[in-house]
């Protein structure tokens, strides 16, 4: 499996701090603790996978692995350390909201003639996994943003003469903006 794609150690390492930090911000302010440390975890791997896909268009399942897991383990540690009734209702949710966003993007993959990469399918199941416990609006709100980074991500790699741009970048930047504001 490779993890890097070709991109160097030393862009791979900045992402994950840039990430992390990221992560760190937007997750600050929330209702447990342990969402604090999965936001900051989960914002690491989030910012390598935003490099990557910036960088080859591609996303490594390793990597989708790792925040898929972390995705799962946040309401399973609310269960454990903290409420186990507010943690089994948190998993529920992760269950669903990875469920809308695999469907979702499964769907906009086919209606976009397969442009649309199945690592972006696998990435919206992540992010609708950990988007969701935090509420619709920052499901929805994810959604949005989404689509308008997308659309101007899209728009200047057609003005740099790119006939195809990568969607995860959007889709991580999306849901950074959702956490901080959910």
């Amino acid at each position: 499996m490779n993890w890097t794609r070709g991109v160097p150690v030393l862009w791979i390492s900045l992402a994950l701090l840039a990430g992390a930090i990221a992560g760190l911000v937007v997750g600050w302010d929330q209702l447990f603790g342990a969402t604090t440390v999965y936001s900051t975890l989960l914002g690491a791997v989030l910012g390598v996978l935003f490099l990557i896909d910036a960088r080859t268009q591609y996303l490594p399942d390793g990597w989708l692995i790792i925040a898929g897991i972390l995705t799962v383990l946040h309401p399973i540690t609310v269960m454990v350390a903290v409420d186990f009734p507010a943690g089994g209702i948190m998993l529920l949710l992760v269950l669903v909201g990875a469920s809308i966003g695999f469907c979702t993007f499964a769907i906009a993959r086919i209606l976009s003639n397969y442009q649309l990469g199945l690592g972006d399918v696998k990435l919206a199941a992540v992010l609708g996994g950990w988007l969701l416990p935090l509420g619709w609006k920052a499901l929805g709100l994810a959604l949005v943003a989404t689509v308008a980074i997308g659309a101007v991500w899209v728009l200047v790699s057609i003005l740099r003469g790119q006939r195809t741009a990568p969607y995860g970048p959007a889709m991580v930047l999306g849901a950074i903006l959702a956490t901080g504001l959910a």
